[in-house]
């Protein structure tokens, strides 16, 4: 075992419990201690050769922990982290180890990613399947039991379900389990920097992971959906876990039709490839009606309905190709955006309501969650971007107004002046924007803090 994996992995642990309702300046300074002793243990393996997946795992905490907000956070930094974590896996070929898998997803080079979907599990053709499953197909995952004390709605914050791991698997079945969740954890990370600096209208860097063409993996537990396949009645393919992972292919792709490497007639062919891919998403996501996972069902909606995810990028990719102004069709823009803004708004209710609970068990979305404190900040930054373009939407402003209320806590419990910077700006703006079309202010960072925070 390598040993920046031990480290890495108390340097992260560590930094969780250093809000300021626990362990506080100290312990985040410890945390940093322990990170650099990661770093400088990992760049060691790497440098003389000595590279295996323990190797890259602790390749990927790091990278996590230098996405979360803490004393010494920087985008250098973070992106530094994703680069080493990208190197390492490309390096030990992870995201090959299914090559020979009969069921594996491929994806060529510079075509739209659309996972294969064996017709023996998913019988329906390909232009019946959107309508039979918005109509007829529901997911058959482990639902809800009705005495179960677990929240009932859609919105829960803290609720999830992990792949299982079958106790019956050999060493290799193992490992091969573990490469691939390891791959598909970071192109999460991978995706969420890409999303994070578009967001701020920074140009992200191009990874080995952001090319669908670099995979040939099953998703995380598609070999367990994939032996209780008799009994389901949605494919592997429409797993939640897998339309997770999918969605994220998708924006990977996306994000490339903003480049200028492709003629437009590859550009028209595409975004239409794209659009459908994405609506087949959205569909399966309707289907799935188990509340087996609620946040990775969220997520899987914000990449496909984000303003700078997929059906924006798609709609503004075949805008310019039929030679329309960003003003010619608000309609085509506009329906996307109320989706957007509608699922967020729940989300950011539900955020809310942890910020009363933070000294409990359901505060811990805010008080051990570092690593969320930069995409609370992108969200706002998205809301004041839709509504530069679409004066419209007044509800982007009061979406970006509640988002401030969990950021303005974020901040308070995890320290860090560059975020904070950066959170003062977005602020200016959206108050600046507020009253231009003269409605409320955001409220003052002040007002936001709970009494437990205000007291620390």
């Amino acid at each position: 075992m390598q040993p920046s994996l031990v480290l890495s992995g108390l340097a992260l642990s560590t930094l969780m419990k250093s809000s300021e309702m626990e362990l506080g300046a100290t312990g985040r300074s410890r945390a940093l201690w322990l990170r650099d002793a990661a770093q400088s243990s990992l760049e060691s393996s790497w440098t003389s050769g000595w590279i295996d997946m323990t190797l890259a795992k602790a390749a990927l905490i790091l990278a996590l922990f230098e996405s979360s907000s803490h004393p010494q956070h920087s985008p250098a930094r973070a992106r530094s982290s994703l680069v080493l974590l990208d190197n390492i896996i490309r390096a030990l070929s992870l995201t090959f180890v299914d090559a020979n898998e009969p069921d594996v997803s491929t994806f060529t080079p510079n075509t739209v990613p659309v996972a294969n979907q064996r017709s023996s599990l998913d019988p329906i053709s390909k232009e019946g399947a959107r309508a039979s499953q918005m109509n007829t197909r529901k997911c058959s995952c482990i639902p809800l039991p009705p005495d179960s004390s677990l929240p009932s709605d859609h919105f829960s914050s803290s609720w999830s379900y992990t792949p299982p791991w079958d106790p019956a698997w050999s060493p290799d079945e193992m490992h091969r389990e573990a490469c691939r969740r390891l791959c598909w954890s970071a192109l999460n990370l991978v995706s969420s920097y890409t999303s994070h600096s578009l967001a701020f209208r920074k140009e992200p860097t191009e990874f080995f992971l952001t090319d669908p063409a670099n995979f040939r993996l099953l998703f995380p537990g598609e070999v367990s959906e994939r032996a209780a396949s008799n009994h389901k009645s949605l494919s592997p393919k429409n797993s939640v876990w897998a339309l997770y992972c999918r969605s994220m292919l998708l924006w990977s792709f996306c994000t490339r039709l903003r480049k200028d490497t492709y003629t437009n007639e590859q550009k028209a062919e595409f975004a239409l490839e794209a659009w459908s891919e994405t609506h087949a998403i959205q569909d399966a996501l309707d289907a799935h009606v188990c509340n087996l996972d609620t946040a990775l069902l969220y997520m899987c909606r914000e990449y496909v309905y984000k303003w700078n995810s997929t059906q924006m990028t798609i709609t503004q990719t075949l805008r310019s190709l039929h030679g329309l102004d960003s003003g010619s069709t608000p309609a085509f823009n506009h329906k996307h955006a109320e989706e957007w803004l509608y699922y967020q708004a729940q989300v950011i209710n539900r955020v809310k309501t942890s910020i009363s609970h933070l000294g409990e068990a359901e505060g811990h979305l805010l008080t051990r969650r570092p690593f969320q404190v930069t995409w609370f900040a992108s969200q706002v930054a998205i809301c004041l971007s839709l509504w530069d373009n679409d004066r419209s939407l007044i509800n982007a402003l009061e979406l970006a107004k509640s988002i401030l209320i969990p950021v303005d806590v974020l901040n308070s419990l995890w320290p860090c002046s560059l975020q904070q910077s950066r959170c003062d700006e977005l602020r200016k703006r959206l108050s600046e924007a507020c009253s231009s079309v003269q409605i409320s202010l955001p409220l003052p960072p002040s007002y936001s803090l709970p009494p437990l925070v205000r007291a620390g």
